[in-house]
């Protein structure tokens, strides 16, 4: 068979075709390969600037969109997208975090230079668009903080009813026959604890790491810690005897109630920057108000007293919190009346024998360094309001 020589070299066309389109498809799948990286970070820094707007809600109260904004834009940048960043809070309405006051929602858009796709409609590159939702939500987590590494608590035959919170105690403590402990977690750092015919109904003592202070989680605990009240203008007060004794708000050099049938603390904040005492009163009471021990402030001691019945503020910067130690005192408060309606914040992380007889009656969270429980009372640990719980962190949503 005579060679067709007008045949030769035919097929080096179909082989240059097969050698563009290989390389074509190998060169789209780097651009792929690159805009799925490129993907990821963008996503990985909005789901960092989503759950840094929800950390500063946290600290500082929801629905402070600048405050959320500024802490996602923040985070934003410090993971290279300093543009093209959207932060709304609360998210807009249609979805599940639709109008939530403690939710942040971020978008990220970006548009990626590529070597090849241009050839197939992306001329002046490809765009991408990225969304996070994180909220400040409550930690469900604890409702005593013993922060103390080294002094040891005491429960003392009490009963403890916490089904949605747990106990965190950075030493250890003892469980001296208390009749019904129901807590979701009991947690210690130290030694293990001592059991002494306690019946634990939910969790049992187990070993965990060391906790920190919430106070930077809670906002109203924050607030004062950053802006406390004014010590100027102090006074000095006696009442002895009276059928009703009735406090307002105000800066306390020196306090004395004495024998006093009733002790009514109107709304506000008290100031105790020098002595107190408190003794034998039938009832104190109290709604909407703050109590805030200075460094050289002695504790309000509620010893003796027949019923104590307080609550916090719930407006302004101070709302949740019910008593304030500066963590540099470490005097113990005692609230040992015979029955007891404490609700919000107690903080004071510097006393090592705080003491208390009981409480009931509303949402409590307690902060000491270590505590005696004592047990003529039972410890009810209310579940917190919708979006109202004073400890939160930030939860990446979606």
């Amino acid at each position: 068979m005579q060679p067709r020589f007008s045949e030769r070299g035919s097929v080096l066309p179909f082989v240059a075709i097969c050698l563009m389109v290989f390389m074509g498809s190998g060169a789209m799948a780097v651009d792929v390969g690159v805009l799925k990286y490129q993907q990821r970070q963008q996503q990985s820094a909005a789901d960092a600037a989503a759950l840094g707007g929800a950390q500063q809600l946290a600290i500082v109260g929801c629905g402070n969109s600048s405050a959320a904004t500024t802490a996602a834009d923040s985070d934003a940048a410090n993971n290279g997208f300093a543009n093209g960043v959207s932060v709304q809070n609360p998210p807009p309405s249609g979805g599940p975090y639709g109008g939530n006051s403690c939710a942040v929602e971020v978008q990220i858009t970006k548009r990626y230079a590529t070597s090849f796709l241009g050839l197939f409609g992306y001329p002046t590159g490809v765009p991408e668009t990225t969304q996070a939702i994180a909220s400040a939500n409550s930690t469900g987590n604890g409702c005593i903080y013993l922060l103390s590494p080294t002094a040891t608590s005491i429960f003392n035959g009490d009963t403890v009813n916490a089904p949605h919170c747990g106990v965190l105690i950075n030493n250890t403590a003892t469980f001296n026959g208390d009749p019904t402990f129901n807590t979701n977690y009991i947690g210690y750092a130290g030694g293990a604890p001592i059991e002494n015919g306690t019946t634990f109904t939910q969790a049992t003592p187990a070993p965990m790491l060391p906790v920190v202070d919430p106070c930077p989680e809670i906002s109203g605990c924050t607030n004062i810690k950053d802006n406390p009240p004014a010590t100027t203008g102090c006074v000095t007060r006696v009442y002895n005897g009276f059928s009703t004794a009735n406090l307002t708000g105000g800066c306390f050099n020196s306090l004395t109630v004495n024998g006093c049938a009733n002790l009514v603390f109107a709304p506000g904040t008290y100031v105790f920057n020098g002595m107190t005492t408190i003794n034998g009163e039938t009832t104190v009471t109290g709604s909407g108000v703050t109590l805030y021990v200075t460094a050289s402030g002695t504790p309000p001691t509620f010893n003796g007293i027949g019923s104590v019945s307080l609550s916090p503020q719930t407006t302004g910067s101070y709302a949740g919190v019910l008593y304030y130690q500066v963590p540099s005192n470490t005097q113990s408060p005692i609230f040992n009346g015979t029955t007891q309606s404490l609700s919000g914040l107690i903080y004071a992380p510097g006393a090592t024998n705080a003491i208390f007889n009981g409480t009931g009656g509303g949402y409590l969270v307690m902060v000491l360094g270590a505590a005696t429980f004592n047990g003529s009372s039972a410890y009810d640990f209310a579940t917190p309001p919708v979006d109202q719980a004073l400890i939160k962190q930030a939860v990446l949503g979606e």
